[in-house]
């Protein structure tokens, strides 16, 4: 049995069709070949056994603890110039700025959590837009009647009070790590734990809400947790060891 063949002018439309569709597909970034690349930097390896709970082990990454030897710096400068030199091939400074784009476009321009009622006031957290760290502030609980909203607007009480802006810290030290956050029952004094090392040693400040000024700063490192006391005037810490386990 014989079988129509196609008519040309339904063929071409097919053909026209699909051409259509794979020019809507996106592009994709054409990953550098291997002969395109320099070789990735490897490790070396040092003989080290690790022994704990009567077995023993071999890691030979274990000088990798020591930041302070000049081969681990260079063998993360070999890292970062692989890294630089495969999204070169890949696309250079474009490829970044358009992935770093798409990241920020999937973002929400700010974000804020729900307010927690607590006294007399109003606590949240929000991300300013164009921001990268949180902002904790306050409000007083709106009054009932309008009479009364009326002299909280007058007064200004309906004002918002900025308690700790992350940004602020983060543009003084370069980095910021905001551990502990803890407002006093008489919801006078702010004492939180902060990080601007990225070594996860968290030192102790305590802020003055009414004069909005540090009134104690801790030079110890490796504060854990914090709690008030009742009175408002006792701050209990813990401090961690040098395992980083609180202990004191």
């Amino acid at each position: 049995m014989l079988r129509r063949r196609p008519r040309p002018a339904a063929f071409l439309r097919l053909f026209a069709t699909s051409c259509r569709r794979s020019s809507l597909r996106p592009s994709q970034p054409q990953l550098p070949g291997p002969a395109a690349l320099p070789p990735p930097p490897v490790a070396k390896k040092v003989p080290f056994t690790v022994s704990a709970h009567g077995r023993s082990w071999s890691d030979p990454y274990h000088w990798m603890r020591d930041t302070s030897d000049p081969d681990l710096a260079a063998l993360l400068a070999a890292e970062n110039a692989y890294a630089d030199a495969f999204v070169g091939s890949a696309g250079g400074g474009s490829l970044r700025a358009r992935v770093a784009a798409e990241m920020r476009a999937r973002l929400p321009p700010s974000a804020a959590t729900p307010p927690q009622p607590w006294g007399p006031w109003l606590y949240y957290q929000y991300v300013p837009e164009g921001k990268e760290y949180p902002v904790l502030s306050r409000k007083l609980k709106p009054c009932h009647g309008l009479a009364r909203a009326l002299l909280d607007y007058l007064s200004g009480s309906e004002k918002e009070q900025v308690l700790l802006d992350w940004n602020e810290v983060a543009e003084k030290n370069g980095y910021v790590h905001i551990g502990s956050c803890r407002i006093s029952p008489d919801h006078r004094f702010l004492a939180y734990t902060v990080d601007t090392s990225g070594g996860e040693l968290f030192s102790l400040e305590v802020k003055d809400l009414q004069s909005e000024h540090a009134i104690f700063s801790s030079p110890d490192k490796g504060i854990v947790s914090l709690a008030w006391a009742c009175n408002s005037e006792s701050l209990f810490y813990t401090v961690c060891d040098e395992t980083l386990r609180p202990n004191q």
